[in-house]
């Protein structure tokens, strides 16, 4: 999918498009973020009024549903210069689906605008229920959907929790998920007086897992409000180009499954067993060429294997031979082992607590690992001038700046003596708790009472390399 990673779909309800301000904000926007595609909801006028401004900023139409009135209407527009095809497969008044194709890459996309009368979304949700069974692509909505999903999702107000639950089963009947989002929590504000009264997230992205596993880096981002009261949202389907630096060190939970990776750790420790920061280091060394020169990349060894086994099944189509029979059942055999490990890899990656590993879930922790990352990702600063960075080599500096600054700031001349009798006081048997030696059982309940596949320390090491060596 990396001809269609450059792609960027504007999606907004303007509230009426002919206005100066309309128009002034929409130009700014084409002209800050220059999207692939642009979709924009409660036009109120007729296209031909605006076809005119569209061509001078160098947008053509898609596809065009006129609004009835003051209701609905519905513009898809692309960039005159992208060489994207296109094809409208459905539309109604409330939604445009169509595909986008750059050589062998193509995805699935629909633009949404839900009704805002609530007794009319289920009709939209069973709708696209029906039209996800006919979906076998990666499949990405975004628009205006006028629900909540969550009661965080909105101040103000109150949350129906029935609506939501039938959004949710929208979501869920078509294996959709919420994409990123940063930029702001909500998409919709109400006014009155100048005080805000009322703010929900009404404008968001969801895709299929197909599309989120082909499109990891991908993110919403909520621009400024400024002309409507709905922001406008600007979805990157490569994400923004990233720095990246060495890669520290992880353990592998898969190597543990390798026959040399014990004798590894052994030789690797026994000449440090008086220091542990040593051993672990010499372990670290020695992993890392294990890695490369043993044991492989798990997914260049399925995909080698999988070669083997066709040629070979396509040699006993000709010929009957018991070596190449034998070799076929240890490829077999093989490429099951390798399935495993590729299983365990995702699931230590995923940090799933409540599922199962050995239920042969590998697309569902590959999904996880996806969204964890995408979740914990920053994807902008405030730098201290104010103004806000999304470039990667800048975030980076500023962070290591600020725990620099964090880490290395002098400390106050504040007396911190405490007065005698404004504090509790530790007991002699506390005290005695504290000084008393670390026992071997101590230790080794605490390591069994932690879970062997969260988070590594800073040394690289998950808890399921202590547990098991």
């Amino acid at each position: 999918m990396e001809a269609l990673l450059d792609i960027t779909i504007l999606s907004w309800n303007i509230r009426g498009a002919q206005n100066n301000n309309a128009r002034r904000n929409l130009k700014e926007l084409m002209s800050k973020h220059n999207p692939t595609f642009i979709a924009i909801y409660e036009t109120h006028v007729p296209y031909h009024r605006l076809s005119t401004f569209w061509a001078n900023i160098d947008y053509t139409p898609i596809h065009i549903i006129e609004a009835n009135g003051h209701s609905g209407g519905i513009w898809l527009l692309k960039h005159s210069a992208t060489n994207i095809l296109t094809t409208i497969t459905n539309s109604n008044p409330h939604y445009i689906s169509f595909t986008i194709n750059r050589g062998h890459a193509s995805s699935f996309c629909t633009c949404i605008y839900a009704s805002p009368n609530p007794t009319q979304r289920p009709i939209l949700w069973n709708h696209l229920i029906n039209l996800s069974h006919s979906i076998d692509a990666p499949w990405m909505i975004i628009g205006d959907f006028n629900e909540t999903l969550l009661p965080s999702d909105q101040r103000g107000g109150v949350f129906h929790h029935s609506r939501a639950a039938s959004f949710s089963n929208f979501m869920n009947s078509c294996n959709l998920l919420d994409l990123t989002t940063t930029g702001g929590k909500f998409t919709w504000h109400r006014n009155s007086n100048g005080i805000r009264i009322l703010s929900k997230k009404l404008d968001r992205g969801l895709a299929n897992v197909n599309w989120r596993l082909n499109f990891p880096e991908a993110f919403v981002e909520v621009l400024c409000r400024l002309h409507s009261d709905h922001n406008p949202l600007l979805l990157r389907f490569g994400g923004l180009p990233l720095s990246r630096g060495e890669r520290p060190f992880r353990f592998e939970a898969a190597w543990i499954d390798h026959g040399e990776y014990e004798s590894l750790v052994k030789n690797s420790w026994q000449p440090r067993t008086h220091n542990i920061i040593s051993a672990l280091n010499n372990v670290k060394e020695n992993s890392v060429n294990f890695n490369h020169e043993i044991f492989g990349n798990i997914f260049q060894r399925k995909k080698h294997i999988e070669n083997r086994l066709k040629g070979i099944q396509n040699y006993l189509e000709r010929v009957d031979s018991i070596r190449h029979s034998h070799l076929e059942k240890e490829l077999q055999k093989e490429y099951n082992h390798i399935l495993f490990q590729e299983e365990m890899l995702w699931y230590q990656k995923s940090r799933e607590k409540w599922v199962k590993f050995g239920d042969k879930n590998t697309t569902f922790f590959h999904t996880q690992t996806i969204v964890r990352r995408k979740r914990n990702r920053v994807h902008r600063l405030q730098l201290p001038c104010g103004t806000w960075s999304f470039d990667s080599d800048t975030l980076q500096q500023e962070a290591q700046n600020y725990f620099k600054l964090f880490f290395t700031a002098s400390q106050d001349n504040r007396d911190r003596t405490f007065t005698e009798g404004t504090h509790l006081s530790i007991t002699e048997e506390g005290r005695n708790s504290l000084t008393t030696p670390i026992t071997k059982n101590e230790v080794y309940v605490a390591l069994n009472s932690m879970k062997p596949y969260k988070a590594p320390g800073p040394d690289g090491f998950h808890c399921i390399f202590f547990k098991q060596y």
